[in-house]
């Protein structure tokens, strides 16, 4: 399987869904260009990322992209931001592609994999879980 068909197969966990009239970005600092770093290394990661959310102003909520059999799982942030600054925000962090929800709308965004184009995957709420499976939820890193 492609990475791009890893993700636009992925699941949602979040413990706390936004509206779906909201429009926002799902982005991770996790594994850059699709590389799997260790845990330290995307924790630092994921901590400098939140520090400049917070900093900026940005309104945002955790959640966890993961396969959808909850085996892989990574640390990624809801931002109340414009799309253009999500896709800013996701060449930073060297990522192959952010997410971009539009009112429960769920589109798969190239940022680095230029070749990709966007692509709708349906509604965001049908792919959030609550709860992971019993013993899958993330582990404190």
């Amino acid at each position: 399987m492609s990475v791009w068909e890893h993700y636009r197969n992925t699941v949602f966990l979040m413990p706390q869904p936004l509206s779906r009239r909201l429009s926002f970005a799902i982005i991770t600092a996790h594994n850059p260009q699709g590389r799997i770093l260790s845990p330290a290394a995307n924790l630092s990661r994921d901590s400098r990322l939140r520090l400049e959310l917070e900093t900026a102003g940005f309104r945002s909520r955790p959640l966890w992209g993961c396969s959808p059999d909850f085996q892989h799982q990574e640390k990624s942030w809801a931002v109340l931001m414009h799309r253009d600054q999500a896709l800013a925000l996701g060449h930073k962090l060297e990522q192959n592609a952010i997410y971009w929800v539009d009112r429960d709308l769920l589109f798969l965004t190239p940022c680095l994999m230029q070749e990709e184009d966007e692509e709708c995957l349906g509604l965001f709420s049908e792919r959030v879980h609550r709860q992971a499976p019993m013993g899958l939820w993330p582990k404190p890193r």
